[in-house]
């Protein structure tokens, strides 16, 4: 009995166990089903993913070129060299492969695991890279390190029109010019690679590889001529360095359409070293971006409110007193200037006489007497956007461009004190390129184009596609108005403040006026009794105006009035200019 009952419990046993077997069985076939054929899709996924990278594909940027006669040159190109890069997770041994990139690339071994520990997933290990450079490290066969193509930016002028230009820094992003201003235009859009990559992380060229387009960036030709900017550079660095000066800027722009032909400043950098700039003030447009008091230049501003409202013309005359209470302060002329009677509105410009321009203003608001709300709200008007345009950015395609600076009219106390230096550029701010559109618009009588220095973008063809001229404003003076001021301005030139711009053979054909301001002081308190800025803003020929051209001298260290430290650096470009364009003497 004993027997029969093990045996009956073995069998049960194995019932038991078969059971469990089968049982089992159903479950791993049906985990292998799930995950086989339910989740396939799903892990061959991640299988794949353990071997797929995403890159970034960037866009080719835009490149940028001058006019050059009738063709165009470059200023700002690509250059394809190397970068190479490393995922740190696929990186067996980082010292040694620190150890091998260091021989081969000549930097230190410490810098390159810095890098290597830097990233997750990329970190970038060296830029610029050369070919050959790059072929001996493709060699060393490293795991974890790829090199992929990369567009750098190169400037094959070097310095000229730097400030105009601006650059690219290491994070392919245009700082300041027109690098700055149009970054995401010259910048495209980057596209985007999945790409299967080896067992050293480098990505592999499959028709699996799934990618989006990059969409490359605009490319332009500028305003600026090659040879007007590169004469315009070594004279402003000669005279300023004749003069002793801190800095100076020149910009000339054709009168017509707003088109800028060069834009200087001095000192300056190249945009290929960049890096290597210590004062960063040499990477600023001061033609643009800096605002200043300009003096006696404005007188021309002032004058044409008088004239085009029929206040004055060029004969009407004051008695100059030589110095006038404002409120409670007085205001005089320059020193050496003599009072006298019967003065004419010519003579005031030619003369650069404060009185003269007071004498307008208190003529603007009806009172002979004094300064009253009605003549500083014409004068405002004027000066700011119905007219010249001071007081705010004329939009010119420049990074960081300054407004200016014109204060509004009121009865609050101080205000007719601000206008009547106002009158004669002093308590207002402006900027170069604001002064140039302003005296454009005398020159071509009447009319505001805004200051540019794009003139085409280039199309997919390769071809050019010119930019018309903006005339944001018409008439904001008379034609009768421009050309009576016109006729006053070459009195300057021919027999006043400046006479150093005369040109034999060119009588009556160069009209401008000299600025000479004082620097404030940075906290307000008055200005500066031995610094001054020395400005000339004229245009030439008068009869058919070609350009208009201003010069800046920021502190000089000779003694004299802008006639002295500006006016002659205008003469030398302007001369230059008149045969450049081909200008012949009128006698």
């Amino acid at each position: 009995m004993a027997r029969i009952s093990d045996t009956i419990t073995q069998r049960r046993r194995l019932g038991y166990f078969s059971v469990i077997l089968v049982v089992f069985g159903a479950v791993l076939v049906a985990r292998l089903f799930y995950l086989q054929i339910v989740r396939h899709d799903h892990y061959v996924a991640q299988a794949s993913a353990e071997h797929t990278r995403k890159y970034e594909v960037p866009a080719r940027r835009g490149e940028l070129f001058l006019r050059d006669g009738e063709g165009t040159t470059p200023i700002a190109l690509n250059q394809t060299l190397k970068l190479i890069y490393a995922d740190p997770r696929l990186v067996d041994n980082k010292e040694k492969t620190a150890e091998k990139l260091s021989f081969v690339l000549a930097m230190s071994k410490d810098e390159l695991i810095k890098r290597l520990n830097r990233g997750i997933e990329y970190t970038v290990l060296a830029e610029r890279v050369p070919r050959e450079t790059a072929e001996k490290v493709a060699k060393l066969d490293l795991k974890g390190v790829g090199l992929v193509n990369r567009d750098y930016r190169t400037y094959p002028e070097g310095q000229l029109a730097a400030q105009t230009v601006g650059f690219v820094n290491a994070d392919f992003v245009g700082q300041y010019g027109i690098e700055g201003y149009l970054n995401e235009q010259l910048a495209g859009k980057p596209g985007q690679l999945a790409a299967k990559t080896d067992a050293h992380g480098v990505p592999i060229a499959t028709a699996d590889n799934i990618s989006k387009l990059p969409e490359d960036g605009k490319s332009y030709v500028l305003t600026i001529d090659r040879n007007i900017q590169a004469k315009v550079e070594q004279e402003l660095k000669t005279h300023i360095e004749a003069v002793r000066a801190k800095s100076g800027s020149i910009v000339v722009m054709d009168p017509w359409t707003g088109e800028i032909k060069a834009m200087a400043n001095f000192p300056t950098f190249d945009p290929n070293t960049y890096s290597q700039v210590s004062d960063y003030s040499v990477f600023v447009n001061q033609a643009v971006a800096s605002q200043f008091e300009p003096g006696s230049g404005v007188k021309a501003f002032t004058l044409a409110a008088g004239l085009d409202q029929g206040k004055v013309t060029p004969d009407t005359t004051y008695d100059d007193p030589g110095c006038n209470r404002v409120d409670d302060r007085t205001i005089c002329n320059a020193a050496g200037d003599k009072a006298g009677r019967g003065k004419t509105m010519t003579v005031v410009l030619r003369d650069s006489l404060n009185t003269g321009v007071m004498h307008v203003l208190r003529l603007l608001g009806g009172d002979v007497n004094k300064i009253n709300l009605v003549g500083k709200k014409i004068l405002y008007e004027y000066f700011t956007h119905k007219h010249f345009g001071f007081g705010e950015r004329t939009g010119i395609e420049q990074a960081n461009e300054a407004p200016g600076v014109v204060k509004e009219p009121s009865n609050a106390s101080g205000n007719n004190t601000t206008y009547a230096n106002m009158t004669f550029g002093q308590g207002m701010s402006v900027t170069m390129v604001q002064m140039v559109a302003a005296m454009a618009a005398i020159a071509n009588g009447g009319t505001w184009y805004q200051p540019r220095v794009v003139d085409a973008v280039i199309g997919s063809d390769d071809e050019p596609q010119k930019l018309p001229a903006k005339a944001v404003r018409e008439g904001i003076i008379s034609k009768k108005t421009a050309t009576d001021l016109s006729q006053m301005l070459t009195v300057v030139v021919e027999r006043g403040s400046g006479f150093r711009a005369k040109i034999p053979g060119y009588t009556n054909q160069i009209a401008g006026k000299t600025g000479t301001a004082q620097v404030p002081r940075p906290d307000g308190q008055g200005y500066y009794a031995d610094r001054t800025i020395g400005t000339f803003v004229g245009f030439a020929p008068v009869s058919n105006p070609r350009f208009v051209l201003m010069v800046r001298i920021n502190e000089p260290k000779i003694n004299g009035y802008a006639e002295v430290t500006t006016v002659p650096a205008f003469r030398t470009i302007c001369d230059w200019l008149f045969k450049y364009y081909g200008i012949p003497p009128t006698s």
